[in-house]
């Protein structure tokens, strides 16, 4: 199975110039899907979890660099790529602490692409190696799955995380996700973590700050970011609201 790749650029000209002139089926890849709107391709790569994702640096709405930030506090785990119209770059260093793998220099030359993807390849898991039929018991490690993420909430759990903890590939974690659930790895995430703070929130008196860690968020003001997307308020209200109706 080939490798999976979604490529970003507000230019519809160079996306598919990416997408139409490198024979990717050679390479051992697939394009995915391409994105105009990076809002869009946020949501989708954080579902989808591609194996590459090739994403401008420049767009008007969403920076490069923001969207891989965004993706990677979402429990995406692909491979980051970002086009440059630009050789010296003053975002090397962001792109560096944000584990971008390589950049591609516009206008595009073939023999580059054919280069940087060949070399990816060596850090993609083996597609071939692993198929639904080669794990007869594939309910049993889902469930050994649910309950390490269970057991494992206030530590940084990424896909890739569970991959190298249970030998699996990413794309069958995700496939099983779908299956069994109806929903994505960082979906599940979230909502296991959403529920164990709605818990906290109740019935202990830990701070905002200690039951954000507790849950795994990287820090409080993103943990009442997704909380009150969640619920539809505050955590603080939340604690309030529902304490004041068990007195």
């Amino acid at each position: 199975m080939a490798h999976s790749i979604v490529i970003i650029d507000d230019e519809p000209w160079i996306a598919i110039d990416l997408k139409e002139n490198i024979n990717w089926k050679d390479l051992g890849y697939k394009i995915l899907n391409t994105f105009y709107d990076p809002s869009v391709a946020l949501k989708y790569i954080c579902e989808e979890n591609p194996d590459v994702v090739i994403v401008d640096i420049q767009m008007p709405s969403m920076d490069g660099l923001t969207l891989i930030q965004k993706a990677q506090e979402n429990g995406c785990t692909s491979l980051f790529v970002i086009l440059t119209a630009y050789k010296d770059f003053s975002f090397a260093q962001n792109a560096l602490r944000l584990n971008v793998k390589d950049y591609i220099v516009k206008p595009i030359n073939p023999e580059e692409i054919v280069h940087i993807f060949t070399r990816l390849k060596e850090l993609l898991p083996d597609t071939g190696s692993q198929t639904e039929e080669s794990l007869p018991s594939e309910s049993g490690k889902f469930h050994e799955i649910l309950n390490y993420l269970n057991d494992n909430l206030d530590k940084k759990l990424t896909l890739q995380l569970i991959s190298d903890t249970f030998f699996l590939n990413r794309n069958y974690i995700c496939n099983l996700f779908r299956k069994e659930l109806n929903c994505t790895f960082s979906q599940y995430l979230t909502e296991l973590r959403i529920k164990k703070a709605r818990a906290l929130l109740i019935h202990t008196n830990c701070t905002i700050t200690e039951i954000s860690t507790k849950c795994g968020f990287s820090d409080e003001f993103y943990f009442n970011k997704v909380f009150k997307k969640s619920e539809g308020i505050s955590p603080g209200l939340y604690r309030q609201l529902n304490k004041s109706r068990d007195s």
